[in-house]
């Protein structure tokens, strides 16, 4: 048994890994002060005891930077060697900070030398996160973030690796990933709430500055990146009776649609709370699982 977990402000997003068709995932609303019990009453009710659970991070819970790669570094001392360099980037105490690295494709460097990805997150909080689980019941698994979940099922809407983009809005942000295959080249924060877009006073300029901030990333994926941005737009949002995707069609070079769940083998939309939890879940195309 191995689940995902994505434990946020609100409440505790889950799935059962590896995700399929005919998956389990749901998100249980709760106040931090809630989650322990919560968690508990989950793997009790589920049957979890004794399984690994991977923790996904929302990106409010880590920072990710591109660094110069040091010269004649194993992969395995990066974090390391790239530790100090974050002093000065972090928005908490570097004494608090854990780091790691993923690749950055060197396709996208543009004359800016080898770089990687550098995540950082407060020490504090994973050391929080993992007490949990563990006093759930569960064992600590993987620990992953937002975009690296979001990764998985872009691969999988770009069988050619010429390009997928992913929105996936949440209630408070969104966030908009661009990938090639299994290669994430860009992540960004997208500034919007759903109470904007349900606002009908606000909801044509908030779902124009949305706009604007799409094609600024495919801009950005083009002008600093050198490449061929996608032609559409992949979008997963909770309210689906909001006619977004045409709306946002208007405003934007590339087309838009909401995520086609049917295509990927699904009878109906995964709950957008539990995308990151499900997705991170997800085989790369060509695993036969993690």
């Amino acid at each position: 048994m191995r689940v995902a977990l994505e434990v946020r402000p609100d409440g505790i997003a889950w799935s059962v890994a590896p995700a399929s068709p005919a998956q389990q995932f749901g998100f249980v609303e709760c106040p931090p002060a809630r989650r322990a019990e919560v968690l508990g009453s989950l793997v009790g009710e589920l049957g979890w005891s004794g399984g690994l659970a991977d923790l996904v991070l929302p990106m409010e819970q880590y920072q990710v930077f591109q660094m110069e790669r040091p010269a004649g570094l194993d992969d395995a001392e990066l974090a390391d060697a790239l530790k100090w360099k974050l002093r000065d980037l972090l928005e908490f105490s570097p004494t608090d900070a854990i780091s790691d690295v993923f690749p950055f494709p060197a396709d996208a460097a543009r004359g800016r030398g080898e770089l990687v990805n550098v995540v950082a997150a407060r020490k504090s909080l994973l050391k929080e996160l993992v007490a949990l689980v563990q006093q759930s019941g569960l064992k600590p698994g993987r620990i992953d973030i937002a975009e690296l979940a979001l990764r998985n099922l872009a691969a999988r809407l770009d069988p050619d690796s010429k390009g997928a983009a992913l929105v996936h809005l949440r209630q408070n942000y969104g966030q908009m990933i661009i990938c090639r295959g299994h290669t994430l080249y860009l992540s960004r924060r997208l500034d919007v709430s759903a109470s904007g877009l349900r606002d009908a006073a606000r909801q044509e300029s908030v779902v124009q500055a949305l706009a604007l901030e799409m094609q600024r990333s495919l801009d950005y994926y083009e002008s600093q990146m050198g490449q061929v941005p996608p032609a559409h737009i992949h979008l997963v949002a909770k309210d689906r009776d909001l006619p977004l995707a045409s709306m946002l069609s208007s405003y934007l070079a590339a087309g838009v649609s909401n995520l086609d769940w049917a295509a990927l083998g699904l009878e109906s939309a995964v709950d957008s709370r539990c995308l990151p939890a499900w997705s991170a879940g997800l085989p790369l195309v060509g695993e036969t699982g993690k």
